[in-house]
Protein backbone atom coordinates (compact mmCIF):
# COMPACT_ATOMS: atom_id res chain seq x y z
CA UNK A 1 0.00 0.00 0.00
CA UNK A 2 1.41 3.33 -0.94
CA UNK A 3 0.88 7.27 0.79
CA UNK A 4 1.59 9.49 -1.66
CA UNK A 5 4.14 7.25 -3.34
CA UNK A 6 5.81 6.25 -0.50
CA UNK A 7 5.61 2.59 1.22
CA UNK A 8 3.86 2.57 4.01
CA UNK A 9 4.70 -0.65 6.28
CA UNK A 10 1.84 -1.76 9.23
CA UNK A 11 3.18 -2.22 12.88
CA UNK A 12 2.57 -6.12 12.45
CA UNK A 13 5.11 -6.44 10.36
CA UNK A 14 7.66 -4.71 12.08
CA UNK A 15 10.60 -7.53 12.68
CA UNK A 16 10.55 -9.57 15.37
CA UNK A 17 13.81 -8.76 17.10
CA UNK A 18 13.22 -4.82 16.37
CA UNK A 19 10.07 -5.55 18.38
CA UNK A 20 11.15 -7.64 21.27
CA UNK A 21 14.04 -4.30 21.53
CA UNK A 22 11.27 -2.52 22.00
CA UNK A 23 8.90 -4.37 24.08
CA UNK A 24 12.03 -5.11 26.65
CA UNK A 25 11.70 -1.12 27.69
CA UNK A 26 7.87 -1.29 28.97
CA UNK A 27 7.78 -2.55 32.48
CA UNK A 28 5.25 -5.69 32.98
CA UNK A 29 1.96 -3.73 33.91
CA UNK A 30 2.25 -2.04 30.17
CA UNK A 31 3.01 -5.00 28.70
CA UNK A 32 0.22 -7.00 30.23
CA UNK A 33 -2.55 -4.41 30.20
CA UNK A 34 -2.28 -3.57 25.96
CA UNK A 35 0.39 -3.97 24.52
CA UNK A 36 -0.24 -7.78 24.43
CA UNK A 37 -3.66 -7.36 22.85
CA UNK A 38 -2.80 -4.92 20.04
CA UNK A 39 -2.89 -7.70 17.35
CA UNK A 40 -1.88 -11.59 16.93
CA UNK A 41 1.64 -10.52 16.12
CA UNK A 42 2.75 -8.43 19.60
CA UNK A 43 0.83 -11.23 21.42
CA UNK A 44 3.24 -13.71 20.57
CA UNK A 45 6.58 -11.44 20.76
CA UNK A 46 5.12 -10.86 24.26
CA UNK A 47 5.52 -14.67 24.46
CA UNK A 48 8.95 -14.77 23.18
CA UNK A 49 10.90 -16.24 26.13
CA UNK A 50 13.55 -13.30 25.98
CA UNK A 51 10.72 -10.92 27.26
CA UNK A 52 9.45 -14.07 29.81
CA UNK A 53 12.27 -15.14 32.01
CA UNK A 54 12.39 -13.10 34.26
CA UNK A 55 8.73 -10.71 35.77
CA UNK A 56 9.86 -7.76 37.29
CA UNK A 57 7.08 -6.85 39.45
CA UNK A 58 9.85 -4.45 41.60
CA UNK A 59 7.72 -1.57 40.43
CA UNK A 60 4.67 -2.35 41.97
CA UNK A 61 3.56 -1.49 45.47
CA UNK A 62 0.83 -2.78 47.58
CA UNK A 63 -1.76 0.60 48.51
CA UNK A 64 -2.37 0.19 52.96
CA UNK A 65 -4.75 1.37 54.67
CA UNK A 66 -4.19 1.98 58.24
CA UNK A 67 -7.08 0.62 60.62
CA UNK A 68 -7.71 0.99 63.87
CA UNK A 69 -8.25 -2.77 64.68
CA UNK A 70 -5.68 -5.73 64.21
CA UNK A 71 -3.74 -6.42 61.86
CA UNK A 72 -3.94 -2.45 61.74
CA UNK A 73 -3.29 -2.40 58.32
CA UNK A 74 -5.72 -3.18 55.41
CA UNK A 75 -4.64 -3.75 51.56
CA UNK A 76 -6.68 -2.17 49.09
CA UNK A 77 -8.60 -4.09 46.79
CA UNK A 78 -7.63 -2.25 43.07
CA UNK A 79 -3.82 -2.81 44.26
CA UNK A 80 -4.38 -6.42 45.26
CA UNK A 81 -6.74 -7.44 41.65
CA UNK A 82 -4.15 -5.20 39.80
CA UNK A 83 -1.52 -7.99 41.12
CA UNK A 84 -4.03 -10.81 40.05
CA UNK A 85 -4.29 -9.37 36.66
CA UNK A 86 -1.00 -8.84 36.11
CA UNK A 87 0.03 -12.63 37.35
CA UNK A 88 -2.56 -14.13 35.69
CA UNK A 89 -1.66 -12.52 32.26
CA UNK A 90 1.54 -12.64 32.63
CA UNK A 91 2.13 -16.69 33.34
CA UNK A 92 -0.35 -17.15 30.40
CA UNK A 93 1.67 -15.26 28.01
CA UNK A 94 5.12 -17.39 29.34
CA UNK A 95 3.83 -20.42 28.75
CA UNK A 96 6.17 -21.75 32.44
CA UNK A 97 9.25 -20.11 30.63
CA UNK A 98 9.57 -17.23 33.84
CA UNK A 99 12.64 -18.49 35.39
CA UNK A 100 13.26 -15.70 38.28
CA UNK A 101 10.23 -13.31 40.14
CA UNK A 102 11.20 -10.13 41.76
CA UNK A 103 8.81 -8.41 44.22
CA UNK A 104 8.77 -4.97 45.92
CA UNK A 105 9.30 -5.63 49.42
CA UNK A 106 6.11 -3.30 49.71
CA UNK A 107 3.77 -5.32 47.94
CA UNK A 108 1.75 -7.88 49.42
CA UNK A 109 1.21 -11.13 47.78
CA UNK A 110 -1.66 -13.48 49.43
CA UNK A 111 -1.30 -17.06 50.07
CA UNK A 112 -3.72 -17.83 46.92
CA UNK A 113 -1.27 -15.24 44.17
CA UNK A 114 1.43 -17.14 45.78
CA UNK A 115 0.30 -20.83 45.02
CA UNK A 116 -1.30 -19.75 41.39
CA UNK A 117 2.33 -18.26 40.27
CA UNK A 118 4.42 -21.65 41.77
CA UNK A 119 1.55 -23.95 40.10
CA UNK A 120 2.41 -22.37 36.75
Amino acid sequence: MEDGGLPVSKWKDLHTDILVRILESFDISELTSGIAHVCSEWRSVCRDHLLRRKLDLSMMKSNFIKIPLEPYVYVDGRSDKTLTRILKTSLSLSRGNIMTLVFHFNLFVSDDQLTYTAER
